[in-house]
């Protein structure tokens, strides 16, 4: 009966270290598979970071569609109006105008950058607040 004892506890043994390898392979592939993606998007980051910095002063000023090269990224940018509004005025006397009547308009846009590169399309946006000066 000693050498049965002996084979199941091998058995057991051998299916444990398996079982730890296995473990330890799948590990190793979904840390790749994570360092991979993060590599991927800290590249896309950067890329955006930097293209809203260059496209910044112009887009929605005196360009509404800005296009370009960026670190192997194609880009599109493009600028819609969301909101337009006049500096609110105050009438201090009867018969002054009063409501958004100033003389500072403030307007809201959205700025919507596209990213292309190889198969990757992906799609940003953000809120942008100008004013100017209205005479």
């Amino acid at each position: 009966m000693k050498p049965a004892m002996i084979t199941i506890e091998v058995l057991i043994s051998l299916l444990i270290l398996f079982m730890v390898v296995a473990t330890s392979v799948t590990t190793i592939k979904h840390l790749n598979l994570v360092q991979t993606q993060q590599v991927r998007y800290e590249d896309v980051y950067r890329a955006l970071i930097n293209i809203k910095d260059y496209i910044d002063a112009d887009i929605c000023q005196e360009k509404r569609v800005m296009s370009g090269t960026f670190n192997d990224f194609d880009y599109k940018a493009q600028c819609t109006q969301e909101l337009e509004k006049r500096k609110y005025v105050k009438a201090f006397e009867q018969g002054e105008p009063e409501g958004n009547v100033g003389d500072v308009m403030a307007i809201l846009s959205k700025v919507t950058i596209t990213l292309k590169k190889d198969n990757f399309k992906k799609e940003y946006s953000y809120q942008k607040f100008t004013t100017k000066r209205v005479f």
